[in-house]
């Protein structure tokens, strides 16, 4: 190139014209497409910490849910050897005052009645063991929220307290 054609009037306007376009590229971007593609990754720098917060709620809810099932199978055991006491105290009881009135058809009703209830019970304790137990699941599968989860162990407490009674 030769300082005449540098001169030339069409090579000054395609210069002039280059630098325009790159001023009208850099304002264009620096307008519109920086604050878009800042608003996107803001958006996605979200969506990645309500997930991390969402599953580190999921873990605690499982981890609740967990000793809540712990807890409850402690209970059924606990339930269960003193409904085994109490059923062999109360067949004694019955077998001794039949044995002291000599009536061996009162006697015999008297004892088939609290087997019944025995067995009554102890259905009702491991419908009640299975339905926690199956409510727990389906809760955990539903991703609780920790205040569904505090009111449905506060709902099987008192299940399991009205079937003691």
């Amino acid at each position: 190139m030769s300082i005449p054609d540098l001169t030339d009037p069409v090579f000054i306007a395609k210069v002039i014209d280059f630098i325009v376009f790159a001023i009208a590229i850099v304002y264009i971007f620096q307008k519109f497409l920086k604050p878009q593609l800042v608003a996107v990754q803001e958006a996605q720098n979200k969506a990645v910490a309500d997930a991390e917060v969402y599953r580190q709620h999921c873990s605690e809810a499982v981890q609740v849910a967990e000793r809540a099932l712990k807890q409850a199978a402690s209970d059924a055991q606990r339930m269960e050897t003193t409904a085994d006491a109490q059923a062999k105290r109360v067949v004694a009881d019955e077998l001794a005052e039949a044995g002291e009135r000599a009536n061996r058809v009162v006697a015999h009703a008297a004892g088939e009645l609290e087997r019944e209830r025995f067995r009554v019970r102890r259905e009702l304790l491991e419908e009640t063991v299975d339905r926690a137990h199956a409510e727990a699941r389906e809760e955990v599968q539903r991703g609780l929220t920790p205040a569904r989860q505090r009111a449905l162990v506060e709902r099987m407490l008192s299940d399991l307290e009205r079937s003691r009674v």
